[in-house]
Parts: structure tokens; sequence; C-alpha cells
């Protein structure tokens, strides 16, 4: 039999868990991306040294290379891309067309109102100098990149004169220069995660989110399964789902999608939505951790061609609780660290990326989702296992930071 040659988009951490499981596999990995400090360069057979925007340049390398399969998980740039190599070279995939009208915020939402998926009041909108005396929407608006990731861009408003700053920057953070104008939706966020296979939606696990108490800025601190909200609820995002799914129609994805419920009044709203799994080790620990179903093996065999039940991996699954939890460090000097091998000992947790935290080192303010520390990841039995764990994890670490003013300060957790 002839080896399956596998191309990843992508080289960074999010598409090592893939890397590794087709290597294992005895599959042949190629990985395209731009010179730098990606881990999967050094862990590939192969490597096109590519901007993932260059398509047409990967489908020629990936033609000359005789590529089988192509993949990506927990980014939504790379997406894209993946479907593209996949029409070109008549690859298992999803269309073109489709990831892209999940990427796009505008059109994404333009599809859930067609599909009967209630989003927030939105707007499209191109320049600073937009006229809003159509957009109905009292105040507070979110502000967003129509195209962008990990919270970059995103800013809430809560008067008029800051409009025009927040439009600025988010349009400088999109790669079309195009933003979102919505309404605040208050409401408690939970994550959702699925797989889609032929239109089919089928359910993985919920997940509450939490964020860090940071004005201005939209960070999350822990995503925790399984979610704590009313059944009756999460069943109606599930209907919000499987109506999104059949309309897009995906060929098969891992979906992660993030939504707000108004819980006195049962209101809800779909925020987020991509064709690929979670990040922050969502879709590679977190989901196998709390449902007992490898979603990326199934992914792998999906783009590999090879026949998958799925009705009956599903029928399989699980309800048992994990998470992951970040926190950030004051402005300042690292002073002091302890308790780092007594939490990595502990045997529920999973993996504590926390080893890049050195003493001396000058902390990063917190501005975006990727100056977040850790994560650190865990699981328990069930939900209040699992939150006791976390407490335990969050006493057992202490980081002392020396701030510029002389003043000594330690982790901040949410």
């Amino acid at each position: 039999m002839l080896q399956d040659k596998l191309l990843l988009i992508g080289a960074s951490i999010g598409q090592v868990p893939l890397l590794k499981k087709a290597r294992a596999k005895g599959i042949h990995v190629t990985v395209a991306t731009v010179p730098g400090k990606y881990p999967c360069i050094e862990m590939a057979d192969d490597v096109i040294f590519k901007d993932i925007y260059d398509r047409d340049g990967i489908v020629e390398e990936a033609k000359k290379r005789g590529i089988t399969a192509v993949t990506s998980d927990q980014n939504d740039l790379m997406n894209p891309t993946v479907a593209y190599v996949a029409e070109k070279l008549c690859l298992p995939g999803n269309r073109f067309s489709t990831v892209m009208s999940y990427c796009n915020k505008n059109e994404f939402r333009d599809n859930c109102e067609k599909a009967g998926v209630p989003v927030p009041k939105h707007i499209a909108v191109d320049s600073s100098d937009f006229d809003f005396s159509l957009f109905d929407c009292p105040l507070p608006w979110i502000v967003k990149p129509a195209d962008s990731q990990s919270s970059i861009g995103v800013q809430r408003i809560d008067t008029m004169d800051e409009l025009k700053p927040a439009l600025e920057f988010a349009l400088s953070k999109s790669p079309t220069h195009s933003a979102i104008v919505e309404e605040y939706f208050f409401g408690h966020e939970i994550v959702c995660e699925g797989f889609i296979n032929n239109g089919k939606y089928y359910l993985l696990a919920f997940a509450d989110r939490k964020y860090f108490d940071l004005p201005d800025l939209l960070i999350p601190s822990q995503t925790v399964f399984p979610s704590t909200v009313d059944k009756k609820l999460l069943d109606k995002v599930v209907e919000y789902e499987t109506k999104l799914a059949a309309y897009s129609d995906p060929s098969f994805a891992i979906v992660h999608s993030e939504y707000l419920i108004n819980l006195e009044s049962g209101e809800i709203r779909v925020v987020e939505s991509a064709l690929r799994g979670g990040g922050v080790y969502i879709s590679s620990d977190l989901i196998p951790m709390c449902s007992g179903i490898d979603i990326n093996e199934v992914l792998l065999n999906k783009a590999l061609g090879h026949d998958v039940d799925v009705d009956a991996v599903f029928a399989e699954r699980q309800d048992r609780a994990s998470a992951y939890i970040c926190f950030y460090l004051p402005d300042g000097i690292v002073e002091s660290i302890t308790g780092a091998d007594e939490l990595k000992a502990l045997p529920f947790v999973r993996r504590a990326y926390i080893d890049d935290i050195k003493i001396g080192q000058r902390t990063e303010k917190m501005t975006y989702k990727g100056a977040r520390k850790g994560p650190i990841l865990i699981q328990g039995e069930n939900r209040e296992d699992l939150e006791q764990n976390i407490i335990m994890v969050q006493s057992l670490l202490d980081i002392k930071v020396r701030k510029d003013d002389g003043q000594t300060a330690g982790i901040v957790w949410g």
C-alpha cells in the first residue's frame, strides 16, 4: 500500500497533537508554514516554507509531494487554506466557501439569521467614519475585527466618544480592513463543542467560560466542562447548532461555538463559531478527558478518507469533567516560583504549561489572549470534584513579582 502523506497547515503548538497522532500511525507529515520557532517544523518529515495565505503556492508544492490528505485544528486562520487545498486537489474536506462563511463574522451572523439561529444585533463596518444613524441598538456595544481571532482588536464601548478609536483599532487588526459592531448582550457564556458529519450535528460537551476581571478586555481565564446551565437551555443550543450545521452543510469538521445565555429571560445568542476544535488544548485534551471521545482521531481519519462510523463513536460518549485554567502576572520582574513541581505531580493535572516562566524574567502586560500564562489542564470525575481540584492547584502554585514601585504581587487567577 502507498503511504499516506498528510499536509498540516500551520506549525504552531495547536498542530502538535495532530502531528504526533499521524506520525504514530506511520503517516508521512508535511507542514506548511513561514519560517520561525514553531514546534512542528522540527517534528515533521517535510516542510513547505510558504505563508498560509499563499494558497496557490501551497497547492503546487502539495502536488509535487503527492499529498493525500490535508487538515489543521485549533486555529481559525488555517482552515480556509485547508479547505482550498482540499478542493483544488480533490481531497476529503470542506468547501472553501463553507469555511469562509464561518470565518467572516458578518457573513456568519447573516447565515445564522437565515438558518433561524439568534445572534446579537449587528452591523458591518468598513470605515472609522461609518454612519451609525440607522443602527437601532442602545449602548454598550462590542467592536471587533470581522476576521481576526484570539480576542485581538475586540473592545467594549460604553460611550460614542469611544467608538472611533475602537473602530480604528479593530479595522487595523482585520486582514480585509472590515469590522463588526454589535450589541453587548448580557449573559452567561458557554462553550459548545461538537462534530459535524455530512451536515449532521453531534454534541461533544458544554463548558462554562470565566473571564479575567480586566477593564475593556475580554480574555478568558478558565473553560470548565461540563456546564452548570439548565439542560433545557443547553438543549436549545443543540437545536441551534443542528440548524446551522444543516444550513451550512460541512462535509466534516470539529465545530467550536460560543453562546451567551441570559439565565433570567432564557434568551440565547450565538457569539462565535468555527469549523475547528477549541484552542488551548480543548479539542486535543479537554474533550477526550470529559467525553471519552478522541475527536482528533476522528478528524484525522476523516481527512485521510477512512470510513468512520460517527454514530458508533458518539454512542460511547461519557460525562466527566475537565478544564483549562490560566493566569497572569502583574507588571514587573519574576522574583520567586514555588509549588510548580508539586502541581505537576498531582494525579488530576494532565499538563501544566508553566515552564516558560523564569526567575528574573520581565512579565508581559495582559492585552490579548496570548499573554495569558498556562494553561494548566485539570480533570475530575464530575464538576464538583473538578472545582476542588482547581482550588488545590491554585493554592499550590505561588509566583511572586517585584513591581516597578518596589511592591511585591502574586498570581492573578481571575
